[in-house]
């Protein structure tokens, strides 16, 4: 570009005569200069971005070896497709217009550029410049809107991955350190609780044996009433036993 510059003084659009730099397309050499920089920075890398996207879409949708892992790797096989797609088209669409408008410069005549006027004209120029510089800026926001692990390799590089996994960290520890102080209440409770339990089942066990003992020695006494009955009734009477 240093060779191509011309410095120079010129007629500006009001009449009068100011200094200017211009890069004109006036040579042979200047022309393939401009041919060469648009081949070399915009059809080439679009080529190649084709040919390479292009191959992996197909080795992506078409790999026997994870064509019947589920739904979820098909889905994410065509969310990097989708991503390789809008990235070639992003590419396409943002670096078009400047070099349109950089070969309309090229071949149309003279007359024609100073017909538009200097506004309309800069107007275009500063449309194409910063869709140029679009470019450089959209790839990173594709790759953040349509990768999850584009999305957590950035969070894991700023940072933001690492202080959630703490968070995530003192957040289970909270947990487990509420978990650990219920059970030792539990525990210390327990001993009433099985205390009171034993109570319980030694008061109904009382109940019971005393039930027991009760019918027991009941039908004992009527054993031995009957007995004494019967025994008496055997005995012969001695009157002599009177006296």
């Amino acid at each position: 570009m240093a060779v191509i510059a011309q410095f120079q003084m010129m007629e500006y659009f009001d009449g009068s005569i100011v200094p200017a730099c211009l890069t004109q397309p006036n040579t042979f050499w200047k022309i393939f200069f401009f041919f060469m920089v648009i081949t070399l920075f915009f059809i080439l890398p679009l080529c190649i971005l084709l040919v390479l996207y292009a191959v992996i879409a197909r080795h992506l949708m078409a790999d026997s070896g994870t064509s019947n892992t589920g739904d979820i790797n098909q889905r994410a096989r065509k969310q990097v497709v989708l991503m390789l797609g809008t990235v070639v088209l992003s590419f396409f669409a943002c670096l078009l217009p400047f070099r349109v408008f950089t070969l309309w410069i090229i071949i149309t005549p003279r007359e024609n550029i100073a017909s538009l006027g200097v506004e309309k004209y800069y107007n275009i120029l500063y449309f194409c410049r910063i869709m140029h510089y679009i470019n450089s800026a959209t790839n990173p926001i594709l790759y953040n809107l349509m990768s999850t692990k584009f999305r957590q390799g950035f969070k894991r590089l700023v940072g933001i991955q690492r202080k959630r996994n703490l968070l995530l960290l003192r957040h289970r520890a909270t947990i487990s350190t509420s978990l650990s102080h219920s059970s030792t209440r539990i525990q210390r409770a327990s001993p009433d609780q099985s205390w009171r339990g034993s109570s319980l089942e030694s008061r109904t066990r009382n109940g019971s044996i005393r039930r027991s003992v009760i019918l027991r020695s009941s039908l004992l006494r009527h054993e031995a009433a009957a007995h004494h009955h019967k025994h008496k009734e055997s005995t012969p009477q001695n009157p002599e036993s009177y006296v």
